[in-house]
């Protein structure tokens, strides 16, 4: 019975998101299936990674999301998300399972699609002004997603640390003429720069390899690179990895939650409804060890689908990244008027136009014009309205 359950869902599984996949065969291993049963919902988590060609990060090339029809449809509403980018993974997954959002949607003749990235820098590279709805990315991402059509900033994502990691070296300035790899146009490539800049290094001193985050920790144990730079988890995979590996410089980095503007005008409503889940998600996190676990375990299933292994990261590690990132936060979920004694992104936007890539005539005037959505203060002034804190997810 549960083999001819699972047979038609799998031949469609390109157009389902692997993360239902891995929810259904966890389903079918936690309830009393005998043995058999267990084999086949184990063996269909599988097949599910292995036919979702479309989704995986790990069967694609870089331009994978070439892929992607992201064309607005009627009754969906897209979501840009990075499973491997952690906390916002929390945010992003805990929302595709907030069922009070589905319900709400469901009632408009709608539903969310979610559509995953390895990064945000190919967030920016593959959308247009009417791709996606929300988006979850970093600072650098989200400088240059604001040159290319209107963004609304909708709240603070996390504010944490990326670092730079080696085996072989203690101190940045070591590195000169090394191997450092580094994901391009990221907010830990921005760290790298920045990190660089500190100790009177430039990119031409160094030998800079473009790499996927998820091929970062490996390629260091081979000794094909000297040195990466990343966000999290990538740097706790690789120092369980190897008690030599080291993180060697840190560099705050801020991820935001992205509205596109036009859309958020078209659909005020909408938006406040996809806001609303955002706060709810964080208030649900906070409430109890028990939701954050469950939270953990649904962004751990996010994870193994979209790259197709298993997080080297224990639950209870990912579980300290999500607090120390983003639930501790004081005053998250919130756009701060000022980080570090400046309004928030502008030391970035400086930055890269400092160094060349921004051009020379870019201005600020758009990304100023995106921290102007009043949509989280709406939401925080009612919250009985916006129910944010009225809890119901699955299981």
């Amino acid at each position: 019975m549960l083999l001819l359950s699972i047979v038609p869902y799998c031949t469609n599984a390109q157009t389902h998101s692997t993360r239902y996949c891995a929810d259904y065969a966890k389903h079918c291993a936690q309830h009393q299936f005998s043995w058999l049963n267990q084999f086949l919902s184990t063996l269909f988590l599988y097949l599910c990674i292995f036919m979702s060609g479309k989704t995986m990060a790990n069967t694609k090339g870089a331009d994978y999301y070439s892929q992607y029809d992201l064309k607005p449809k009627a009754g969906v509403i897209n979501f840009a998300v990075q499973p491997s980018a952690w906390p916002l993974a929390f945010i992003s997954s805990t929302m595709q399972h907030d069922k009070i959002l589905r319900a709400e949607l469901k009632q408009r003749g709608l539903s969310l699609r979610a559509f995953s990235f390895k990064k945000g820098n190919d967030i920016v590279l593959s959308s247009d002004v009417d791709s996606f709805a929300m988006s979850f990315m970093g600072d650098m991402p989200t400088v240059n997603l604001s040159l290319k059509f209107p963004i609304s900033i909708a709240g603070l994502g996390k504010r944490n640390f990326s670092s730079v990691v080696s085996r072989d070296y203690s101190r940045l300035e070591e590195l000169r003429g090394k191997k450092i790899a580094y994901s391009a146009g990221s907010s830990s490539h921005l760290v790298l720069l920045r990190g660089l800049k500190s100790v009177n290094l430039t990119e031409r001193d160094v030998q800079l390899i473009p790499l996927e985050p998820a091929n970062m920790p490996q390629a260091l144990e081979d000794g094909t690179i000297d040195a990466f730079s990343a966000w999290e988890p990538t740097p706790a995979i690789s120092l369980n990895k190897n008690n030599k590996n080291k993180a060697i410089y840190k560099g705050l980095s801020t991820d935001w939650v992205v509205l596109s503007k036009s859309w958020a005008n078209k659909n005020p409503d909408l938006a406040l409804l996809l806001m609303a889940s955002y706060v709810r998600s964080i208030n649900w996190m906070r409430h109890s060890g028990d939701n954050l676990h469950r939270a953990a375990t649904w962004v751990l299933a996010d994870f193994a689908a979209f790259t197709g292994s298993t997080s080297q990261v224990s639950i209870e590690k990912a579980i300290d990244i999500v607090r120390k990132d983003l639930l501790e936060v004081p005053g998250a979920p919130s756009i701060p008027s000022l980080v570090d004694g400046v309004p928030p992104l502008s030391r970035e936007f400086n930055f890269l136009k400092e160094l060349g890539r921004l051009p020379a005539n870019a201005s600020d005037t758009p990304l100023r014009d995106g921290f102007r959505y009043e949509g989280l203060r709406k939401i925080q002034s009612s919250p009985k309205i916006y129910r944010t804190f009225q809890f119901d997810y699955d299981n």
